[in-house]
C-alpha cells in the first residue's frame, strides 16, 4: 500500500502530505547505507505493502535540516517530538522502513539489529536519511537474578568472585555451578558498589566504568545516537548514590553535559519525574510511562509536568515525555497517544514550556490493521501508524516555541 508520508514543513510547522513520484537518490552518501537503502526499496517495495514511498533528494534534505532543528544549544526540545519503543523487527511484519518518516526518535526496545542484516540497513537509512535519531535500551539493573549484565560486562569485583567459586567447587555439576558462581559474583559486587558507590578525587569506581562501556560500545561503535536508562529496580544496588554516579559517568560521553552534544541520554520510569529531579540536568528527555493497571495511559494534565522553565534548576516541560502502552492496547485502540499528542500545556509558547511530545511503548503494533490475520487491530483503523501519524500532526500545530528573531 502506498501512503502519503507525513511531512512537517519547517518554516510553517503545518503538517502537508507528500505524495511524490518515487525518485532515484542523489543523496552524497557518508557510507553504504543510501546505495543499500535505495535499491532495497526499489527492489522489494512494490506489492509488499510498505507505507512510505520512496521520495527525492530535496524532501530528505527538507526532513532532516527539520529534525536538526528539534534541539537548541543546550539539547533540548523546541518542539513537542515523537518517541517509540520499537520491536519485533526481525521478521517481514514489522520494518524499520515502515515507520512515519516524521518519528524523531526510536528506541532500540527489540535489541541492536546485527551488522549486515536489513534490519540494520534500515535502521542506518532512518538515521542517516531521514534524520531520526536512534537510542539503545537498558533497565538499570547491574545484579538481575543471574547477573547477565555484569557478567557481559566483565566487571572485576563480579568476575573475581565468579572465578573463585567455580574453582572451589570442582564437583558441582554444571548448572548448579553456574548459578552459584553468578550468585557469588552478584554478591561481591553489591559489596564494592557499596563501598564504592562515588566517584572519589575525580576517579570513577572500577566497576562503573566497566558497566558504562557495553552501553558507549552500542552507541559509538553500533553506530546509534545514545541511550535510555529503564530505572526500574529488582533489588539491585544500582540506585541511590551508585545509580547518581553511574549517570555521571555516562554523561561524559552521552547528553546535553557531554563531549557529544548531538547525543541523546534518556530516563524512562513508571514513577514520577521529580523523584528524579537530579538527573534533569544530565538527560534530553524523561520518557513517564503512563500506563494503567489494564495497559492503557492515564489521562494527561497540568500536573504531569513542571512549572519550572529554568533548566538549571532541574526538568522543564519540554523534557517530560507522556508514554502510552500500545503492546497492550493495539487491539482496543491506541487513542490516548493521541490524547498525549493533542495536549497543550499551559506554558506552551514560552521557552522549554511545551510538553516533550508524545511516546509510544511496543509502537510498532500501531502498524497492525483491522484485517491482520494474527492480531486484529481496533475496527475503523483507516492507515498503519494512524495514532502516531495524527498525533504528529496534532502537535506540530502548537507544541513548539519559536526562537524571537
Amino acid at each position: 500500500m502506498k501512503k502519503s508520508i507525513i511531512f512537517l514543513a519547517i518554516a510553517a510547522l503545518c503538517l502537508g502530505a507528500c505524495q511524490k513520484e518515487a525518485k532515484p537518490l542523489d543523496i552524497k552518501a557518508t557510507s553504504d547505507v543510501h546505495d543499500v537503502f535505495d535499491n532495497y526499496l526499489f527492489n522489494w517495495v512494490e506489492g509488499s505493502g510498505l507505507v512510505n514511498v520512496l521520495q527525492d533528494n530535496e524532501y530528505y534534505e527538507s526532513l532532516r535540516a527539520w529534525k536538526d532543528a528539534a534541539y537548541d544549544e543546550k539539547g533540548l526540545a523546541t518542539r513537542s517530538i515523537s518517541y517509540m519503543f520499537f520491536a519485533d523487527f526481525g521478521t517481514l511484519r514489522f520494518r524499520f522502513a515502515d515507520l512515519p518518516d516524521s518519528l524523531d526518535i526510536i528506541n532500540l526496545w527489540g535489541g541492536m539489529p546485527k551488522k549486515g542484516t536489513i534490519d540494520y540497513v534500515e535502521m542506518q537509512a532512518c538515521r542517516e536519511i531521514k534524520g531520526m535519531r536512534v537510542v539503545g535500551c537498558r533497565i538499570t539493573q547491574i545484579l538481575a537474578t543471574n547477573g547477565n549484565w555484569a557478567f557481559e560486562a566483565e566487571i572485576p569485583s563480579f568476575m573475581d568472585a565468579y572465578y573463585k567459586y567455580i574453582d572451589e567447587h570442582p564437583d558441582l555439576d554444571e548448572q548448579t555451578l553456574e548459578n552459584n558462581a553468578r550468585a557469588a559474583g552478584c554478591n561481591a559486587l553489591k559489596q564494592d558498589m557499596s563501598r564504592n558507590a562515588s566517584a572519589a578525587n575525580g576517579q570513577f569506581p572500577e566497576w562503573c566504568v566497566y558497566a558504562a562501556k557495553p552501553l558507549l560500545d552500542e552507541v559509538f561503535e553500533g553506530g546509534i545516537d545514545g541511550y535510555d536508562l529503564d530505572l526500574e529496580s529488582n533489588n539491585d544496588p544500582l540506585s541511590g548514590t551508585a545509580l547518581r554516579t553511574f549517570v555521571q559517568y555516562l554523561s561524559q560521553f552521552l547528553g546535553p553535559k557531554s563531549e557529544n552534544p548531538e547525543t541523546l541520554l534518556i530516563f524512562d520510569n513508571p514513577g514520577s519525574y521529580s523523584s528524579w529531579a537530579w538527573g534533569a540536568q544530565y538527560c534530553n528527555f524523561f520518557v513517564s510511562q503512563k500506563y494503567s493497571t489494564n495497559g492503557g495511559a492515564s489521562a494527561t494534565r497540568a500536573s504531569d509536568y513542571p512549572s519550572n522553565l529554568n533548566p538549571a534548576s532541574g526538568w522543564v516541560p519540554c523534557q517530560i515525555i507522556p508514554c502510552e502502552n500500545v503492546g497492550d492496547t493495539f487491539s482496543q485502540g491506541c487513542n490516548n497517544l493521541e490524547q498525549f499528542a493533542n495536549y497543550v500545556h499551559t506554558t506552551t509558547g514560552q521557552r522549554y514550556g511545551h510538553k516533550g511530545g508524545m511516546g509510544s511503548f511496543h509502537g510498532q503494533r500501531d502498524f497492525l490493521m483491522p484485517d491482520d490475520p494474527t492480531n486484529k487491530a481496533e475496527a475503523g483503523k483507516k492507515i498503519p501508524y494512524q495514532h502516531h501519524r495524527y498525533g504528529i500532526n496534532a502537535m506540530a500545530k502548537h507544541n513548539y516555541w519559536k526562537p524571537q528573531q
